[in-house]
């Protein structure tokens, strides 16, 4: 599932959406100097990763997504194992964890709308 080839290893391991092989990032999206850069060309295959100017604002649109299921998973979590806290214990429970994985979040975001445009090639570095 997790095997060079697909889409969820060049997400999870913030690879290349072409080769798999190069770094997409800059730096770590927890260095805050360096979080969310990403590179201009691939290391590895060359290709540019800046598909068009502005290309990452869709990116937008997976990050809110992440957050919405970031939401209902602190959701169930509270629900599972503090059945009888309150509200105000599930937003602050929903907060400190979107302060905690905003960085992750917004990298990821990132990955994957590059991957819904850059396919993987098999072979490509030789």
């Amino acid at each position: 599932m997790l095997s060079k080839g697909t889409k969820l290893y060049s997400i999870i391991r913030m690879k290349c959406p072409r080769c798999q092989e190069g770094s997409f990032f800059n730096g770590h999206p927890y260095i805050l100097s360096t979080m969310g850069k990403v590179k201009d060309r691939c290391s590895k295959c060359n290709i540019k990763f800046s598909i068009e100017p502005s290309f990452y604002q869709g990116s937008y649109y997976v990050v809110y997504a992440l957050g919405v299921i970031l939401f209902v998973a602190v959701s169930v979590l509270k629900l599972i194992f503090y059945p009888k806290v309150g509200p105000g214990m599930l937003l602050t429970a929903i907060f400190i964890s979107l302060l905690v994985l905003s960085p992750l979040m917004y990298a990821l975001s990132k990955i994957i709308w590059a991957n819904f445009f850059i396919k993987y090639e098999k072979g490509i570095l030789k």
